[in-house]
């Protein structure tokens, strides 16, 4: 097995099909969706919002983003890691898969690294 640091794109919603995955992730940032993720009825909606503050609080109730999730997982072959992580996150979208030393672990800015590398349960 080898160990890899790995980052994708996805909403991580659980009604977009995400799920919790059994390897331990950290989302490092996000990015904005197109109508800033609203349906085409909840935009609607928006436009028709005049205030300022009061749009600011309906995107932040119904809006979404798209997060920058990493991990550092073991496993067999590049390929099988992306087959689980769409076990996870069916909207994915890669972003970089870097092999690493084994026993390697996160560094300061992803904390609170538990050792959960496994893609399996």
């Amino acid at each position: 097995m080898k160990r890899y640091w790995i980052s994708w794109y996805s909403g991580y919603y659980e009604d977009e099909g995400c799920s919790e995955p059994p390897f331990q992730v950290w989302i490092s940032g996000s990015r904005e969706r197109p109508n800033h993720g609203l349906s085409d009825e909840k935009y609607a909606e928006y436009l028709k919002i005049e205030d300022e503050d009061e749009g600011y609080e309906f995107i932040d109730k119904h809006g979404r983003d798209t997060a920058t999730i990493c991990a550092m997982v073991e496993a067999e072959s590049v390929d099988e890691i992306w087959q689980v992580v769409g076990k996870y996150f069916p909207d994915h979208k890669e972003r970089f898969c870097e092999e690493q030393e084994d026993g390697a672990v996160t560094g300061d800015r992803f904390g609170n690294f538990e050792g959960k590398v496994s893609l399996y349960v």
